[in-house]
């Protein structure tokens, strides 16, 4: 048996070979261990209790010393243990628990070497009953081992599938969230499509009806009878609220709201409408008692319009009052006259006639609606009703040169117009000059021959 014992070691040592390959492939922590089995010589071929007993030969060798240490001590008490056997026979009856200690006995005093195994055999004795102990508590420590191992991969598998499964839940979770965003998205782009064409039609159709209002395409006049269509372009307004085009379209309808009213203020302060289209109705009366003030709308051209209409009805309520005043003089003239005599009479009419016969005044106003709202210069009552002044005189050649001129260009017609004096400036006497429809034409310096009047391109000021 020893010599058997020797060649198993002998062959283990020399398949103790450490495979450089093998080793590369191994983690540190398995390479460590894979150093403990070969200092312990661990073969491949060893069951799990030979390599746990040659991994704790130490311990176990330790455990065998101190188990012969104590059998020795018993053989030397005891003699021998053939003699304790003898004796024990001899003095009692076996019982069956004293005959098991014997049989263990026996058992343990089994001559520990034998012949020439000796030299071969290592110089513990492993007794039956320790071996067996030794093989349980190593079986049960493998046991042991291999519960913790498969615990531990139990473990493992579970940690692992519990990541996976979060994993997938977490990509499926995406995936979902990124088809939603895609959806959401597409949705929204669709909406916002179709919200852009919708409102560009709106749009449209609220920049064509708005430029209906217009008499053209600078917008210098408003059409009267579009004014009822405003409700209609309010509707359209509101179609594009939340758009781009909302506050550009709303600052047209405010303006063109604004203006309209405008317009209907100034027409009512008269018995018919004095602004249609964009033109001033001479021929249009002022009301009784109607206040007229200067008003702006924020549109230059229209401004002017209303203006004029509303200096004609200033002038209206002048040449109404200055009428009344001008019949109460006349009957305190005619009253005076029917007292003076004959000839002072006569003397009267004729400077009339000579002062008429130096200035031609052309056709009578009586009974035309003259423009004089648009008058560059202002009416001064005061100035007219002063007539002896010499500020009225023109200067030689002056009228007719302005006449002639006036005749070339086709404002008149022979003597067929209106002259009619307004006012007195700087020793100046300035007259306006009328069709025979009461147009107004321009304004004249007495003294000097200049004219000017209200005509795109005309000077902006006057001589004075």
């Amino acid at each position: 048996m020893g010599k058997k014992r020797r060649d198993r070691r002998k062959t283990e040592y020399q398949e103790l070979q450490y495979d450089f390959d093998e080793a590369k492939e191994l983690t540190v922590g398995q390479a460590m261990r894979k150093n403990e089995e070969v200092k312990a010589g661990v073969l491949a071929s060893d069951s799990i209790l030979d390599k746990y007993v040659k991994q704790h030969k130490d311990e176990i060798e330790a455990d065998k010393f101190s188990v012969r240490q104590e059998k020795k001590e018993e053989l030397v008490e005891t003699q021998s243990l053939d003699e304790l056997i003898q004796e024990v026979r001899e003095s009692q009856e076996g019982t069956d628990v004293y005959s098991e200690e014997v049989s263990s006995s026996e058992e343990i005093t089994t001559p520990l070497f034998n012949g020439e195994d000796e030299k071969g055999m290592d110089p513990l004795v492993v007794v039956d009953e320790f071996l067996s102990e030794s093989s349980k508590e190593v079986e049960d420590n493998e046991n042991l081992f291999l519960l913790d191992q498969n615990d531990s991969r139990k473990s493992k598998k579970k940690i692992f599938f519990v990541l996976v499964s979060l994993l997938l839940t977490m990509i499926i979770c995406v995936g979902a969230y990124y088809v939603y965003r895609q959806v959401s998205r597409s949705t929204k782009e669709i909406q916002t499509s179709q919200s852009t064409s919708n409102s560009q039609a709106d749009s449209e159709e609220f920049n064509n009806l708005y430029d209906a209002f217009y008499t053209d395409i600078n917008k210098t006049a408003l059409k009267n009878s579009q004014f009822d269509q405003l409700s209609k372009l309010k509707s359209l307004l509101d179609k594009l609220e939340g758009s781009r085009e909302y506050a550009l379209s709303k600052s047209k309808y405010d303006s063109l709201a604004s203006q309209i009213k405008a317009v209907q203020d100034v027409n009512a302060l008269f018995e018919t409408p004095v602004l249609t289209d964009g033109v001033v109705d001479t021929n249009a009366k002022a009301k009784k008692g109607a206040t007229f003030t200067e008003t702006k709308t924020g549109n230059t051209e229209l401004d002017k319009l209303l203006n004029k209409a509303i200096s004609l009805g200033k002038s209206q309520q002048t040449t109404t009052s200055s009428s009344s005043k001008q019949d109460s003089s006349s009957q305190v003239s005619s009253t005076a006259s029917s007292e003076t005599s004959p000839s002072t009479s006569n003397s009267s009419s004729n400077e009339r006639r000579e002062a008429s016969s130096e200035v031609n005044m052309g056709l009578s106003s009586a009974g035309i609606s003259l423009q004089r709202s648009v008058s560059r210069v202002p009416y001064n009552q005061s100035a007219i009703d002063d007539s002896g002044n010499s500020a009225w005189e023109f200067s030689p050649g002056v009228l007719e040169k302005i006449l002639e001129t006036s005749r070339s260009r086709g404002y008149i017609t022979g003597n067929q117009y209106i002259l009619e004096r307004v006012n007195i400036v700087n020793g100046n006497g300035y007259y306006n000059l009328y069709k025979p429809d009461g147009t107004y034409l321009f304004t004249l310096n007495c003294k000097t021959g200049y004219f000017v009047g209200n005509g795109s391109g005309h000077a902006d000021a006057l001589d004075y």
